[in-house]
């Protein structure tokens, strides 16, 4: 069942193209599927799909064939052009289903379409910059308010030698899509200006978008991120899934991340680790993963962060898929039932997401989890950058609500992180990758507006 390729025809059963995938998530779905068909009707395709980057490109591959999945797992800016032409279903009364028994929704927005709503939020995924706290006091290190603090604490780890002599001090993203073009406009949002590079030309009137793309702000964040790329593995290795992989094993001592990911993949790791020295040696990468607000430009306070709104994360129904009304049916079937059932769906990637529904994370099914009791770090992490980080450095700046069609559609152009690419290979200079960006945002927003107006 799990992996099986092809479209969502009724022999095909539904076509759910996820993610949310791993060795736990396979072994879940697995067991979901079968209990869904044992009962109803309806038999279960899933396919894993890749993460940011790569599942647009399988997603157009069948849209344009005629044959779109019943079903995905993505952010909502990677559907918006799906969105757009009437392509997502409406599922407003399956989440409605949901909150009765998992609380209210605690975001808003970004899945909003008008009056209606096209994803079945699962989590949410709030920005922030992680360190290894050991390493940190054995060299003597500050936590960093600035990213010159960041750069130096980079060097210091770099240049440790002794026990860190195989430890980088930063795991640079460079890879041209997904994790270098998030932290990218993570980093123009710390500087002080909208990671997207656009602006509402009246933030009070908010009917027209303009570009805004000031020469010292990105030229400053792009000669950043080439001085960090020195300190770092080499940063084209480095992607969503590479930085996981690279933190557990202790490859550096700083990375951008999301929510406490790395703590549980860390965690994770483990539980399930062959030795003993080496459990001992994941459980201490993950008990010292902390966890911070990304650092500022210096000059610029948390109130001048121009982060808007964590990113939510979730289900979107097809509406040309061949059993989209089953595929409603299977989300409503997973989350609507019980809360320690929808728990079970947070626990296959602990630190991933925060949940998307206000009783989740507080309920004793959350706390009780094998690994939250085995890693209590973990869920004080969880707690931190729900209450600390996106409680207190996000929506600081009232002008940096871009959310619209047209901002939605400028989140899913990829040459921000081919900037970064073209920074950290050499293949172009900072100022040759501002301009190179300059033109493609003009061009990118040029075809917004015409395409959605405003």
């Amino acid at each position: 069942m799990a992996g099986c390729l092809g479209g969502g025809g009724d022999d095909d059963g539904v076509h759910f193209i996820t993610d949310y995938y791993n060795t736990s998530w396979e072994n879940l779905w697995d067991e979901m599927a079968s209990q869904f068909e044992e009962n109803t009707d309806h038999s279960m395709n899933i396919e894993e799909g890749g993460m940011s980057g790569t599942q647009e490109g399988r997603l157009a591959q069948l849209i344009q064939a005629g044959n779109p999945p019943d079903a995905n797992t993505s952010t909502f800016d990677q559907v918006a052009d799906i969105w757009s032409t009437d392509q997502l279903s409406s599922v407003g009364g399956v989440v409605s289903s949901i909150e009765e028994v998992n609380g209210e929704l605690n975001v808003g927005g970004a899945f909003l379409g008008g009056d209606d709503m096209f994803q079945i939020p699962h989590g949410v995924y709030v920005s922030n910059f992680q360190y290894r706290q050991d390493v940190y006091d054995e060299l003597g290190l500050s936590e960093p308010e600035t990213f010159q603090d960041v750069l130096d604490n980079a060097q210091a780890i770099d240049e440790a030698g002794g026990a860190y002599s195989d430890m980088a001090g930063y795991g640079l993203a460079g890879m041209p899509t997904g994790k270098s073009q998030d932290e990218f406009q993570v980093l123009l949002a710390s500087a002080g200006m909208s990671g997207l590079g656009i602006r509402w030309n009246d933030p009070e009137a908010q009917d027209e978008l303009e570009m805004y793309w000031p020469e010292e702000e990105v030229t400053t964040v792009l000669q950043y991120m080439k001085d960090l790329a020195q300190y770092s593995p080499d940063p084209t290795s480095i992607g969503w899934a590479e930085s996981l992989g690279g933190w557990a094993q202790g490859q550096y001592g700083q990375q951008y991340h999301l929510n406490a990911w790395p703590v549980g993949v860390a965690a994770l790791q483990a539980e399930a680790a062959d030795s003993e020295e080496e459990g001992q040696f994941l459980s201490n990468v993950a008990e010292n993963t902390q966890v911070m607000a990304y650092p500022t430009w210096e000059g610029i306070s948390k109130d001048q962060n121009w982060l808007s709104a964590p990113a939510p994360d979730g289900y979107h129904v097809f509406s040309g898929g061949e059993n989209t009304q089953a595929a409603k049916e299977w989300f409503e079937w997973l989350y609507a039932d019980s809360m320690e059932k929808t728990v079970q769906f947070y626990e296959m990637d602990p630190g991933r997401f925060l949940p998307s529904y206000g009783d989740v994370l507080g309920s004793e099914a959350f706390q009780n989890q094998g690994i939250m009791q085995a890693h209590p770090h973990l869920y004080e992490k969880l707690q931190y950058v729900q209450n600390e980080i996106w409680g207190n450095h996000y929506g600081s700046v009232d002008a940096a609500n871009v959310s619209s069609p047209v901002a939605l559609y400028m989140q899913r152009q990829w040459f921000y992180g081919e900037m970064v690419n073209n920074v950290v290979t050499d293949s172009m200079s900072v100022q040759e990758a501002y301009e190179y960006g300059e033109g493609e945002l003009e061009s990118a927003l040029s075809e917004a507006k015409e395409q959605f107006g405003g």
